[in-house]
């Protein structure tokens, strides 16, 4: 982690919560009155929050942001002006903050982002986390840095090429553009669409869809997602997740269930 501590300055507004449960986790993004905008002190309670989830990962992770009117605008501006002007933090935050994303996707974790209006900047790049995007019909996804004069810094970019490839990504990010959700499901950024206002709903539908199987198994399907994403041997990841599960409690639980009914 970098020497740069976002835990060294004053909080500001908003605060991130962590609403923790075994299979199923929220990390609520809680400042309504800047747009859910992240402030030092939702830095220093994400980065709090990762180290408990790799402590005890859940086997589902709702990200979502605090009411119904916006997802994440990225960094809140008045923090940004105040305290982040400097090399000290050009160098550090995009460390300290991507590395706390980054654990997040590499999680043994089903990750879901359900999206309500604006998800820009930072915002943005927090999206490119999950293993599944729920985008209401108000949701807009917007890579703006250049607009800003900057570039992605918390790892958006990378997660972004992986995601949807270098030419899509390559469109979204020279272009700023705050994409719809229709446009989000076309190119990758999201993939589903929920009616406005009930994007959490549709979100907590289809993890439910998902946790009802084997917790097991669902963690070794991640375990080759996951591969598959970075670059690594899938198929020797394949081969070796289906051998530790293969007679297992659960596979043999499945099968006299499938017996007894039969």
């Amino acid at each position: 982690m970098s020497v740069w501590q976002p835990h060294s300055y004053p909080r500001g507004r908003g605060q991130i919560q962590l609403i923790s449960d075994p299979v199923l986790s929220e990390l609520v993004i809680d400042n309504p009155p800047a747009r859910n905008a992240m402030s030092l002190g939702m830095m220093a309670d994400l980065i709090d929050a990762v180290a408990r989830l790799r402590e005890e990962p859940p086997v589902a992770l709702l990200i979502r942001g605090a009411g119904s009117t916006a997802f994440c605008a990225g960094g809140d501006l008045r923090e940004v002006r105040a305290h982040l002007m400097d090399q000290a933090a050009a160098e550090g935050m995009p460390i300290a903050m991507g590395d706390a994303l980054d654990a997040i996707a590499a999680l043994p974790t089903v990750v879901v982002v359900a999206v309500e209006g604006p998800a820009l900047g930072g915002g943005a790049e927090i999206t490119t986390v999950a293993d599944w995007v729920v985008a209401s019909e108000s949701a807009q996804i917007g890579f703006v840095h250049v607009a800003l004069g900057v570039s992605p810094g918390w790892g958006g970019a990378h997660r972004l090429i992986q995601r949807v490839g270098v030419e899509s990504a390559s469109e979204i990010l020279l272009q700023a553009r705050r994409l719809n959700a229709d446009r989000c499901l076309e190119v990758g950024l999201a993939q589903s669409i929920a009616p406005e206002g009930e994007a959490v709903a549709v979100a907590r539908a289809w993890i439910a869809r998902v946790t009802r199987w084997p917790h097991a198994s669902i963690r070794g399907v991640l375990e080759i997602l996951r591969a598959a994403r970075s670059g690594g041997d899938v198929r020797r990841c394949e081969r070796r997740v289906f051998s530790e599960l293969w007679a297992g409690e659960d596979h043999c639980a499945a099968l006299e269930s499938v017996k007894a009914g039969g």
